[in-house]
């Protein structure tokens, strides 16, 4: 089943499921990651919802339909599988579900706390039927190219009894379990063997089984099976990612970095049911203004660095008793030069002069300019298919500040025909959104 954002479709086929299908959304909403992480980001609504577990991924009505909310990506329980794709895909008369796909990935790429090390040559070469198996693809792919011609081994920190002395004593456990016990003969030995029976590897091997389990494609499972294959000798250990997070890899193992990222994006966030190994549920929802907003920010980052831009900058707007209150959050930030808000909205072009921008964020927009003292902001929105390409310039007299302040209301593409060129294309769209870009 495929939606957009804000769409529905039925879900009667799948009404006896229902019940168990919302219980494993709402636990998976319960550990998801969480993007926003004040809580003056948070509704009064939303915070109500999350103590009583009531996840905000779908909506289901008393008609038999299932309303897709603002996460973009898949979920599978049971048999039932909904992909969710942006709603500024929703008019693509193409239905060229791979376009999408590599756009969302793409989008990805670039943010901060979700990366995806993959080649677009290959994947671009590759055809899925749905989404879940292009995110196992990436995996499988990436790692078994990694670990077949580069094996890593790493020091491994090992506490256990022995006859002779090796590393050295934990006293504390020869005192509690040998000298105690008239063993004074064995000694309790900490050392750091150079092992390919490793924590990293032990993840890796973990999560390529659980992958291969929830896997229904041909060219996935043999990659999986690569990987298996080359980690024999590794332990069988359950992981998390909590156990991600312990493993220590030197700046040079570059490429182990990005599976272990991936490992901890699979075993984090609810992706992989870690209640059963034999199931093959999963759940990769993320939230669209998420992406939208780190997108433009890593983007910009990396393409023009000497604009030291700060994404997230966070200041307040008051002082109350002598406290800051009232937290405001720039997307982007270029220190004393522009203000950058996203707005993952769809403009309407029949709005008159107010150019399809709501009055409150008009309104946001305006104590953000008077608080930086910065007089030019940027308000972005995406530009969807078939939409118009509509931009707009309002300027607020201040008495407060020496210039007058200008609100650039502007569309920016994000959308590829032709992913090889994506660097090269949106350079060229943001160029055209601001003098500083050029």
């Amino acid at each position: 089943m495929r939606l957009f954002e804000w769409h529905s479709k039925s879900f009667i086929e799948h009404q006896s499921k229902l019940a168990d299908f919302v219980g494993y959304l709402s636990n998976a909403w319960q550990n998801r990651n969480r993007y926003i992480e004040t809580l003056e980001d948070i509704s009064e609504e939303e915070i109500q919802e999350q103590s009583i577990q009531r996840q905000r991924f779908f909506d289901f009505t008393v008609d038999g339909k299932i309303s897709a909310r603002n996460y973009v990506g898949v979920v599978q329980y049971d048999g039932i599988r909904v992909e969710v794709y942006p709603k500024i895909f929703s008019k693509d008369t193409s239905g060229n579900v791979k376009q999408w796909q590599l756009n969302i990935l793409y989008w990805l790429s670039y943010c901060s706390k979700v990366r995806f090390p993959f080649s677009f040559a290959d994947v671009s070469k590759q055809n899925f039927d749905n989404f879940l198996e292009l995110l196992i693809y990436i995996y499988a792919n990436y790692t078994a190219e990694i670990i077949a011609n580069q094996p890593f081994q790493a020091y491994q920190t090992v506490e256990e009894e022995t006859t002779y002395l090796k590393g050295c004593i934990s006293f504390d456990a020869y005192t509690k379990n040998n000298l105690i016990n008239g063993k004074w003969q064995n000694f309790y030995c900490i050392h750091e063997p150079f092992v390919f029976d490793n924590q990293f590897n032990r993840i890796v091997k973990y999560v390529a089984k659980r992958l291969r389990t929830i896997s229904e494609n041909h060219l996935n499972q043999e990659r999986l099976d690569e990987i298996l294959f080359i980690l024999h000798d590794v332990s069988d250990v359950c992981c998390s990612a909590e156990d991600c997070d312990k493993v220590k890899l030197n700046p040079l193992y570059a490429d182990s970095k990005h599976i272990l990222d991936l490992c901890r994006l699979y075993l984090s966030n609810q992706v992989i049911d870690l209640e059963n190994e034999e199931s093959n549920n999963f759940c990769f929802l993320l939230p669209m203004e998420y992406i939208f907003e780190d997108f433009i920010c890593g983007f910009i980052s990396e393409k023009w660095p000497s604009l030291n831009i700060k994404g997230q900058s966070i200041d307040f707007l008051a002082m109350n008793q002598g406290k800051s209150v009232f937290q405001i959050r720039n997307d982007i930030y270029v220190p004393n030069e522009l203000i950058i808000d996203t707005k993952y909205k769809i403009r309407s072009n029949n709005d008159g002069l107010k150019a399809g921008v709501s009055q409150s964020d008009l309104y946001q927009m305006v104590s953000y300019a008077i608080r930086r003292n910065c007089t030019e902001v940027l308000l972005l929105y995406p530009l969807a298919v078939n939409s118009a390409d509509i931009d707009a310039l309002f300027t607020i007299p201040s008495g407060m500040l020496s210039e007058i302040i200008r609100i650039n209301v502007k569309n920016i593409d994000i959308i590829l025909d032709d992913i090889q060129n994506a660097d090269t294309v949106i350079k060229s769209r943001i160029e055209k959104l601001s003098p500083l870009f050029l």
